[in-house]
């Protein structure tokens, strides 16, 4: 889906499902939307002292109670612990879309919640390709973004030399711990949105390493700090949105040492690569421009109406819904078979040929996982 967006569309109203916890990606969604002018209701799920909880928020029923009504129903992906799955969206008057994030964790529920939207979209590039085989074929390419407000603050490199803001794993320790000693590590940990852009602006280096090859977030928070963003060397479409040694430079864990200092040495090169990565993300990579992006897809198809019929008289949606609830991470058992019985009753031949491809597809899943690469 990426590309240049053919205008900013007019200012929308706009029904937010999402957590928005202070830097959570659904507070970076919702001030995107914001700052292009939409108006966002929201509907977030709160979290009981001590405990997560199932939540089902009644779609329909929060748009009779919204005024203006919304233009547009969006979901962001939540912490899974929530279990957040707003219900009803298929008997929404207006175009719904799901924004997934961690396909690299994620991918197999991803494809099948994508049944319940009119267009879902992936952050991780990798994975459309076999969501698409599998059958959900509205899934498109949205990667993730930096907040172009908080980034406005200007470089003022040199109080840290190198700089990692984020959670550090045992993978990550592993990884830092492997950088030669004599190369002065920053790292910090439970900072957000202001603090963590001021802390980038204030590094000559800021280094990322992936989960399992995933594009995240930092990667643009870095990019657009003015700090030289070295991360991994990865696909993920990485190329596609930035270049290697004109943008940010690449590390391969193994060489993460000689990179390093090897831009410490040449501060000009450093400041070049690093103005123009900086540039590039606060012109083209900013979660302003992703909303407008998503807003213009989801909008497009002036046929939803007629697809979201087939959908309801299908049993596709429901059996997908039973195989999400059923996921180990939810398990919300009630409703997965309250789903399984609606697909059944539908269509009892279908339902149980798209369990075996789910699990056939799991299997695949599985397999790839053990070949893909991780530091974790």
């Amino acid at each position: 889906m990426m590309g240049a967006a053919a205008g900013a569309p007019r200012e929308m109203n706009i029904l937010l499902f999402a957590n928005l916890t202070r830097g959570t990606l659904g507070s970076l969604v919702k001030r995107g939307f914001e700052q292009g002018g939409h108006e966002v209701i929201a509907f977030r799920p709160e979290q009981p002292p001590g405990e997560f909880s199932e939540l089902r928020a009644h779609v329909p029923s929060v748009i009779e109670r919204c005024s203006p009504t919304p233009d547009l129903v969006v979901v962001i992906e939540n912490d899974p612990r929530f279990r957040f799955f707003p219900a009803g969206l298929l008997d929404v008057p207006v175009p719904t879309a799901f924004w997934a994030v961690d396909n690299h964790l994620n991918y197999r529920w991803h494809k099948e919640y994508a049944q319940q939207f009119d267009v879902t979209f992936f952050a991780q590039k990798d994975y459309i390709p076999a969501a698409r085989r599998y059958g959900a074929g509205n899934v498109h390419w949205l990667p993730l973004a930096a907040d172009g407000e908080y980034h406005r603050i200007e470089p003022d490199p040199g109080k840290y030399e190198v700089s990692f803001v984020g959670n550090v794993s045992a993978g990550r320790r592993r990884f830092f711990d492997s950088i030669d000693r004599d190369i002065p590590l920053n790292i910090v940990t439970g900072v957000y949105e202001e603090e963590m852009a001021r802390i980038l602006a204030e590094s000559r280096i800021g280094i990322n390493v992936s989960l399992r090859e995933d594009l995240n977030l930092r990667f643009f928070e870095t990019l657009a700090s003015g700090a030289l963003l070295v991360t991994q060397k990865i696909g993920a479409g990485m190329s596609e949105l930035a270049h290697e040694g004109v943008h940010f430079v690449t590390h391969n864990i193994a060489d993460a040492s000689r990179v390093l200092k090897y831009y410490l040495r040449n501060e000009p090169l450093r400041a070049e690569i690093a103005g123009r990565g900086r540039e590039l993300a606060l012109s083209r990579h900013t979660f302003k421009r992703r909303c407008e992006e998503l807003i213009e897809s989801a909008l497009s198809d002036r046929y939803f109406r007629d697809q979201r019929a087939a959908k309801l008289r299908s049993y596709v949606p429901d059996v997908a819904e039973a195989m999400v609830f059923q996921h180990p991470t939810f398990k919300i058992q009630g409703k997965a078979r309250q789903s399984y019985r609606r697909a059944v009753e539908k269509n009892r031949t279908g339902t149980y040929l798209y369990v075996l491809k789910y699990f056939g597809s799991y299997l695949a899943e599985s397999v790839r996982k053990k070949f893909r690469k991780t530091i974790w």
